[in-house]
């Protein structure tokens, strides 16, 4: 953080220096050197606000389709609204706030939608998950009848 309190008040004695007649005041062979510097500090700053604005939008479509799955079983008649005005708010969200929505839709998701997570029991329709994934996995209940 003091690297970058250092470069901010560099910043901002550039900008003292650009207004007024204090123009003869800047050291250009330091304003190089400093520029020099910060040109790889901000491509990487490009790099990182696109890779934040992929998983911004991943944690956005994960609430999303839990969100809608939630309103389709939900038995209230005004859950499609809410849901869609929640849906519509979503991208205001901080990236602490994205996390911690998802964190509450998925807690609601697992209560809306229980046997997703059931796991060498009966997981309903019919079918049995074993831990083996695929179709290893499947048990035909007709076996036990």
């Amino acid at each position: 953080m003091e690297k970058h309190n250092k470069q901010s008040a560099y910043v901002k004695e550039l900008v003292d220096s650009l207004t007024g007649d204090n123009v003869s005041f800047i050291d250009f062979d330091q304003l190089k050197e400093w520029l020099a510097e910060v040109a790889p500090i901000l491509d990487k700053i490009d790099q990182l606000r696109e890779e934040i604005g992929l998983l911004r939008l991943d944690y956005i479509s994960r609430i999303g389709g839990m969100v809608k799955a939630i309103a389709a079983v939900n038995r209230h008649p005004d859950g499609w609204e809410n849901a869609l005005t929640y849906l519509e708010n979503l991208p205001s969200f901080s990236a602490g706030g994205l996390i911690e929505e998802y964190r509450k839709t998925s807690a609601r998701f697992r209560d809306a939608f229980p046997t997703s997570l059931l796991i060498g029991r009966q997981a309903g329709f019919g079918v049995t998950l074993d831990r083996k994934r695929g179709a290893d996995g499947l048990k035909d209940l007709s076996v036990y009848k």
